[in-house]
């Protein structure tokens, strides 16, 4: 809930392309399509993201309407992963292991045997555990083409540029000093734009000195 209350630590990002004029369809549309949807647990997938309300994670119903605080749209990416823990699947394994052993009269399985019983056990511990939940607030200014991350996680916020440009049409350009100075308002002429082009980074340590600190 840090959009809402409470410290707030973020990625910023910049929508590429501007709305066209009448971009709440497009926006509806996209929520609807690319809404969260639980995992099978009968099936194989064990991560899936989806949008869902900010105010409460288990509301996929998201509308414009509900997350419309004009100029400002706030909704959440949910991550939702359903996995059995490694350690519980190797004692069920083993379980199951000894069981077919007693019942085939066998000393040892065959490879195949054990890769099939860790499949079978392993679909039917999906079925009895609970997905794990978690969601992460965007918080997206429809006029400036603003975008904040509530999370700093790297792979988080590679599956949150990946779902925003499937949902509603456009990229998002993580925002650092380079892409800010492109923006109209800072009113930085084409000179000093192409200045800023022909930047290169300044190391704060010398490789020589960094070397050294590491031989010692």
């Amino acid at each position: 809930m840090g959009a809402f209350q409470g410290g707030l630590t973020y990625r910023q990002y910049r929508v590429k392309e501007r709305l066209p004029q009448h971009w709440q369809a497009r926006v509806q549309q996209g929520l609807a399509a690319h809404a969260a949807k639980p995992i099978d647990p009968d099936g194989d997938e064990e991560r899936a993201v989806g949008w869902c309300s900010a105010q409460f994670i288990l509301d996929t119903h998201v509308t414009l309407e509900s997350c419309l605080y004009d100029p400002y749209l706030v909704m959440a990416m949910r991550l939702e992963t359903l996995t059995v823990p490694p350690g519980l699947l190797k004692m069920h394994c083993e379980a199951e292991e000894r069981k077919v052993k007693r019942e085939l009269k066998k000393e040892a399985l065959s490879r195949y045997e054990r890769a099939e019983i860790r499949e079978r056990v392993e679909a039917a511990l999906r079925k009895r555990l609970l997905p794990s939940l978690r969601s992460f607030e965007v918080v997206w200014n429809t006029e400036s083409g603003v975008v904040r991350f509530l999370s700093t996680n790297k792979g988080l916020n590679e599956e949150l540029m990946e779902l925003f440009e499937e949902s509603f049409g456009v990229v998002l350009i993580p925002d650092y000093a380079y892409t800010i100075a492109q923006e109209p308002a800072l009113g930085l002429s084409d000179e000093q734009l192409a200045a800023l082009d022909a930047v290169e980074p300044t190391p704060f340590i010398d490789s020589e000195t960094l070397y050294e600190s590491m031989k010692g």
